[in-house]
């Protein structure tokens, strides 16, 4: 057994400092670069991404680490190998004991092959960075003044990047160089990841780019403190604060599937969530079917329907009439876009609104939260804002899924700034993307382990502002649920439920990469909670 009840342990790490620096090196990218207790930069690696945006996995060919007590050195090759994909690169590490880190790629293309991205990327933390100012130098030397984005930016904040310069904590400033390409940064809070990015090649160039077989690619970055930073280097007690501020406890709910059987056991959720897709020729006999396992389990029904056009509201409705009952709430979708348009919502909303009056009916998407974000809605009639997040639309190794959770926070936030007085849900939450070429790409092992259900409780801590979330599929691969059998999870659902919370505690952790904790108060103010140590790999319920 692994990590956190995995298959697989953590990946071996190497610690290492120049100057005032500190860091870890683990396969090929740079973690958690440190200036005394204040976080820098989240990570520095490399990324190849084909024409559909998938990352080339690396197998590193040779590797030479050497590490001095306040200087470092780490050199390897790696090749780069997807479908046409065929790409080698060397890479260098460097730090001094002034506090100079460099980073430099040598790579060359052994096919012809088509591309989205190769080359350096930069991750800033949300926490030390977020409303700061910072100075972004551009290619022509011209220096601008801005600010990270505190709520989440829809497009990219900074554009023609060749350096910055800011101050992640008092007594610090830093500066950041590229070479070799222009460098842009988004905020891939976006996709619910906990960081802002910076990487090459603009995105207004048009892609994906046709690469040449023997073609070189070569960068380098540059990462400095100003000779007279001063760090706080003194030892951080870890520390879990209980904070005034309570949330209503959301409605909980889960995919409906087809694996769901009789003998399924039962699971302590709301509602059932389900996808209905107007154009598929079925959608009435798989309404009927996810209505008849809600009704068995004494659950109501979470739709979210994809509309083609207002010629889908006569069928819709005709449809919904016998289990009116039934339905908690209705998400309108588009079928065609990442949106609906404003004038089929309203006449969605007229529609379902004159036929089932006390019915929530909502405005969404099916993809991230990068589709609302980017296509807010142009009307008011709508209930809710629903959107669907995962915390592997980058990268997919375990770190990055609990480094991820806390930008869940930040989505609700920025959903509620241009929708105020809505309700947020959220669903489907899954733990990888849904929309995958290959299927079997959306399955993830380590979906009945303990590290998923202390993802899925913090996962509800951060989102605890919405009405509604749904998590998972009832049973199967993608499930709360596997086939057979039960999972840590379903358990702490069922302890969760048993206890009839009212409201989540809002708690703060001094390091929640390290612990943290979801703290449920019922209506006897009595408190229940889940404490995760990310350290020790398990969680503490008291």
């Amino acid at each position: 057994m692994g990590y956190f009840g995995t298959s697989e342990d953590l990946p071996a790490t190497t610690s290492f400092r120049a100057g005032a620096w500190t860091g870890v090196y683990e396969a090929g990218k740079l973690r958690y670069l440190r200036l005394g207790n204040c976080e820098v930069l989240r990570m520095i690696y490399p990324a190849i991404r084909d024409q559909h945006w998938r990352t080339a996995p690396a197998q590193i060919l040779s590797e030479r680490i050497q590490i001095e007590a306040q200087s470092f050195s780490i050199e390897y090759t790696a090749r780069y190998q997807l479908e046409a994909v065929d790409f080698q690169a060397h890479y260098v590490f460097e730090g001094d004991a002034e506090g100079r880190l460099s980073v430099t790629m040598l790579g060359e293309a052994l096919a012809d092959f088509q591309r989205n991205r190769i080359g350096l990327c930069v991750l800033q933390p949300i926490d030390t960075c977020a409303g700061k100012p910072v100075s972004i130098i551009h290619p022509d030397g011209s220096r601008e003044a801005s600010t990270f984005p505190s709520l989440i930016s829809p497009h990219q904040p900074f554009i023609g990047v060749q350096g910055m310069e800011w101050s992640p904590a008092p007594g610090l400033q830093v500066q950041l160089f590229f070479e070799g390409d222009i460098f842009e940064m988004e905020d891939q809070r976006n996709w619910t990841d906990s960081s802002y990015k910076t990487y090459s090649t603009p995105l207004s160039i048009p892609y994906p780019v046709q690469v040449q077989k023997g073609e070189r690619m070569q960068q380098k970055l540059i990462l400095q403190a100003q000779p007279n930073a001063v760090a706080n280097t003194e030892p951080e007690q870890l520390e879990i604060k209980v904070l005034e501020q309570t949330y209503a406890f959301p409605k909980l709910g889960t995919d409906w599937n087809t694996d769901f059987t009789p003998q399924t056991p039962a699971l302590p959720f709301d509602f059932l969530n389900l996808l209905l897709k107007l154009d598929q020729p079925d959608w009435i006999e798989k309404l009927a079917a996810a209505a008849q396992t809600a009704k068995l389990q004494n659950k109501k029904l979470g739709l979210s329907v994809a509309l083609r056009s207002t010629a889908d509201l006569a069928p819709l409705t005709q449809g919904l009439e016998p289990l009116s009952d039934q339905i908690q709430q209705l998400c309108i979708l588009s079928a065609s876009g990442p949106v609906p348009a404003a004038d089929l919502m309203e006449a969605a909303y007229a529609a379902l609104k004159a036929n089932f009056p006390h019915l929530p009916v909502g405005f969404g998407t099916d993809g991230y939260f990068t589709q609302l974000n980017r296509n807010r809605p142009q009307t008011i009639a709508f209930d809710f804002l629903q959107f669907s997040p995962n915390p592997q639309v980058h990268a997919f190794d375990t770190l990055t899924i609990i480094e991820n959770l806390s930008a869940q926070r930040d989505v609700v936030r920025t959903a509620q700034s241009f929708a105020p007085g809505k309700a947020i849900h959220a669903a489907p939450i899954t733990l990888r993307a849904r929309h995958n070429p290959n299927p079997a790409d959306a399955i993830d092992p380590r979906q009945h382990s303990h590290l998923a259900a202390a993802w899925t409780l913090l996962s509800i801590k951060y989102l605890a502002s919405c009405a509604a979330l749904s998590y998972f599929e009832w049973v199967g691969e993608k499930g709360v649920l596997p086939q057979d059998g039960s999972s840590p999870l379903a358990d702490y659902l069922q302890q969760i439920a048993e206890f009839q919370p009212v409201c989540i505690v809002d708690t703060t952790s001094s390091d929640p990469l390290k612990k943290d904790l979801l703290l449920l108060e019922n209506g006897q103010k009595e408190r229940l909670g889940f404490e995760v140590d990310f350290e020790a790999g398990e969680i503490r319920v008291f």
